[in-house]
């Protein structure tokens, strides 16, 4: 179980929700929650500001066109100045993304609901908010019941939807979304709600770490190295029915797989994942060689059923944070986390030591000259690995972090 609780997480919780799930896939979550008391000498509605600032022209043609207001106007009902916040790109920022007010009229309302929703918050966040680490968010978006799932370790439940999430933090005065800076305006406050314009457009993430990594021929050793694993646990008669045993089924955490109805209880893996060179330093130059490394594991030669890590595991678990997962005492694992960019690991906003408990995985982090250093806990001495370029991608299941180096025991 967790060691550590977030250290200095403001969570600002914008006097809003986490969203509870509704009952039908065809209509976004409604908040709970408090609704925000604004201070005095704001006059304005979110449709007045927005109608007043020259670099949210394209914004509000595209909000117009939807029918977000309709459905927060249906929140509103019975409730007095019932708060939202809004993340308005700036006309730039749909320009770069290739919308600009000569075509905003010809794209598919479908398409600008989906990047509107998901840019929209119910719950007011105070224009003087400073939120240290990430807090997560459900947007406005409507829950999904029809995402191509990758069928790793089998077929999702297509009768649970998934729910959309989005993370917001404010470090030294800079707006991130998802780990993405996105602008140091200052907040709007309005009667009902808040508007920060940012300086680019955030959209939803589309695959699962699966898919990601799967897609990127650098991973394929890691890639390779996780499904050797699986197939001697099936061999072994370790793993069986899908979402047994998650802490033995290494793509398990990569993929969606329960879509628990209620928002903020499916669960996430924070992904250290290690590229072919990774392997290479390790002395691993193919993957023939990852399979026979693995072949020679103690699991080999144990008996049937033995629940005991593959050689190649005892390295991998390390790569990993999970978050609410189940392990065998059904606990749920790093509950207090939400998704970790690297902004929010840098400044120190998360414990040093991260673990999965019971022999899942542990990593203790240091920071040195702007970079990431991640080593086993159990061996501080061991192998560090660096976080590198591209990274903070954020996936339907979580995030990738690139790292240079596997978590050996040994230096």
């Amino acid at each position: 179980m967790m060691k550590g609780y977030i250290k200095n997480l403001i969570v600002c919780t914008f006097c809003l929700q986490l969203l509870v799930a509704c009952a039908k896939t065809e209509e976004p979550p409604r908040r709970v929650g408090e609704e925000l008391t604004y201070t005095n000498g704001v006059t304005k509605s979110l449709a007045q500001l927005l109608d007043s600032i020259p670099e949210a022209s394209i914004y509000r043609a595209a909000f117009n066109r939807t029918s977000i207001q309709a459905y927060m106007d249906s929140l509103n009902e019975g409730v007095v100045k019932s708060p939202y916040t809004l993340f308005v790109p700036t006309n730039k920022a749909w320009e770069a993304a290739g919308y600009t007010k000569d075509n905003i009229n010809a794209v598919p309302v479908a398409a600008l609901d989906t990047i509107i929703r998901y840019l929209a918050v119910a719950g007011g966040m105070p224009a003087t908010s400073k939120l240290y680490g990430g807090v997560l968010l459900y947007p406005l978006m409507y829950s999904d019941g029809d995402l191509t799932r990758t069928q790793v370790p089998g077929p999702f439940n297509a009768a649970l939807a998934y729910f959309y999430r989005l993370t917001a933090g404010i470090s030294d005065g800079v707006l991130q979304l998802n780990g993405k800076a996105v602008g140091k305006s200052p907040a709007i406050a309005a009667t009902n709600g808040t508007i920060f314009m940012i300086d680019s457009l955030v959209i939803k993430p589309f695959y699962e770490s699966y898919q990601v990594l799967a897609g990127d021929t650098s991973f394929s050793f890691y890639m390779a190295a996780m499904k050797k694993n699986n197939e001697l646990y099936q061999q072994k008669g370790i793993i069986g029915a899908p979402y047994q045993n998650i802490q033995f089924n290494d793509t398990l955490s990569l993929v969606l797989t329960t879509g628990l109805t209620t928002p903020g209880t499916d669960p996430v893996s924070i992904v250290f994942a290690p590229d072919n060179n990774a392997f290479r330093k390790a002395g691993f130059n193919s993957i023939a060689a990852i399979n026979s490394y693995i072949d020679k594991s103690a699991l080999a030669a144990s008996p049937d059923g033995t629940q005991l890590l593959t050689n190649m595991d005892s390295i991998l678990v390390n790569h990993r944070l999970l978050i609410n997962f189940n392990n065998n005492s059904n606990i749920r694992l790093n509950t207090n986390y939400s998704y970790l960019y690297t902004t929010s690991l840098l400044n120190g906003y998360y414990p040093s030591n991260l673990n999965n408990g019971n022999a899942l995985g542990a990593i203790t982090i240091t920071r040195n000259n702007g970079q990431i250093i991640l080593h086993r806990l159990d061996a501080p001495s061991g192998r560090g690995a660096v976080i590198t370029t591209p990274s903070d991608i954020t996936t339907l299941t979580g995030v990738i972090h690139r790292v240079d180096n596997l978590l050996l025991p040994t230096p």
